[in-house]
């Protein structure tokens, strides 16, 4: 009895891993059909040229041309056959391989990393499903914001402020659920509208991620326009652009206008602090939904994240910076300015990437940890 069961046993042994090699093959035979279907044109590009190449050197040697004359032929056909293997090469590995965002959008690679890191719920947050019912002992805890909250940049989910938050608070014994409410794109006037959206989650604590963009007006926002503008291309670039990653990364990574579009984006989002009715318009809105939070029953908890690309000596905004934190001390909220703690630091070692300007993995990290010292107060 005994040896059929370990027969048996074996058996099955040998067909999970029949099923999993079978599995295996499956998967990379999908990924090959892909990458020759995908990569078809610069496949058969390069056998062509290739061909001509080996039948230019055949005809080289073949010449009875001067043996200066043969090597200036040679090392010039061995020059545009490495330069188009290689060509190739950083075409398949911006393709395929190179792995970053941008904050813009404008790179056709940022789509790439879209696909790869971003999967929304059934609520259409960037987030694990969202349960109605929630438990007695649980504190219910919502993450209002834009990109930032939403982790732009930030491949891993589990490294975004709110993941950080949520998982401390569990080891250190708190029954806590963290949700997730972050757009990217949107303003206070959109954040507000989508916490209308799920405020039958039954939240117990709302945090809210200000950025100094929020007083832009939703869907009239003065940097729409200016990415629009600024990400047009001439027809010719745009073709060859729509032909090939490797060559639209060069076209951004050369020009000058992703750093004069941010530089836009920059004067347009503070020119809004300075314009006195746009200011108490947004301020109002601000007080109203606090009321109506801690009419409600919420408790609030505001952190406000500085412009990490500008951080440094002369850091433009220092001054709204402080009018904003104050009016939302005014309204009784607890607040965490994020500028204090980064003034002193390096803006490159605080941004995602060359293309993106949202806070790195560290910065979220210093977020949970300041916001987790604020907010056991709420929970004890």
């Amino acid at each position: 009895m005994g040896q059929i069961t370990d027969q048996l046993k074996s058996t099955i042994a040998n067909l999970n891993l029949f099923s999993n090699n079978k599995l295996m093959l499956l998967l990379l035979w999908s990924r090959l059909s892909y990458f020759i279907s995908d990569f078809s044109w610069y496949l058969v590009f390069n056998i062509i040229f290739f061909g001509f190449f080996l039948f230019f050197i055949y005809k080289i040697f073949k010449s009875k041309a001067a043996q200066t004359k043969k090597k200036l032929l040679l090392s010039l056909a061995c020059f545009f056959i490495i330069s188009i293997f290689t060509f190739s090469g950083f075409e398949a590995y911006f393709r395929y391989v190179y792995d970053k965002s941008d904050g813009l959008g404008f790179l056709r690679v940022n789509s790439k990393w879209h696909k790869r890191h971003v999967v929304h719920n059934s609520y259409f947050y960037r987030d694990r499903d969202f349960s109605i019912e929630k438990q007695k002992s649980v504190k219910r805890i919502g993450v209002m914001g834009d990109s930032i909250t939403f982790g732009g940049g930030i491949e891993n989910v589990n490294d975004r402020f709110s993941n950080l938050l949520e998982k401390k608070l569990r080891e250190n014994g708190y029954t806590v659920e963290v949700y997730n409410l972050g757009k990217p794109g949107y303003d206070t006037d959109g954040e507000i509208a989508e916490y209308q959206n799920v405020k039958n989650l039954n939240f117990d604590i709302i945090i809210w991620q200000y950025f100094l963009n929020d007083i832009q007006p939703q869907g009239k926002s003065t940097g729409t326009p200016i990415i629009s503008q600024e990400s047009k291309k001439g027809e010719i670039i745009t073709f060859f652009s729509n032909k090939s990653f490797f060559f639209d990364f060069l076209y951004w990574r050369f020009s000058a206008k992703y750093d004069k579009t941010f530089k836009l984006l920059e004067n347009a989002d503070l020119t809004q602090y300075k314009k006195e009715q746009i200011l108490r318009f947004h301020k109002q809105i601000i007080s109203n939904f606090v009321n109506e939070l801690n009419n409600e029953g919420k408790k609030v908890l505001v952190i406000i994240f500085p412009f990490v690309h500008l951080i440094g000596p002369e850091y433009p905004a220092s001054e709204i910076h402080q009018d904003i934190s104050s009016y939302f001390k005014d309204q009784g909220v607890t607040v965490i300015d994020l500028l204090e703690l980064l003034k002193d630091k390096k803006a490159e070692d605080l941004i995602a990437s060359k293309f993106d300007s949202h806070p790195n993995e560290e910065v979220h990290k210093l977020a949970s940890e300041e916001l987790y010292k604020k907010i056991i107060d709420y929970l004890n």
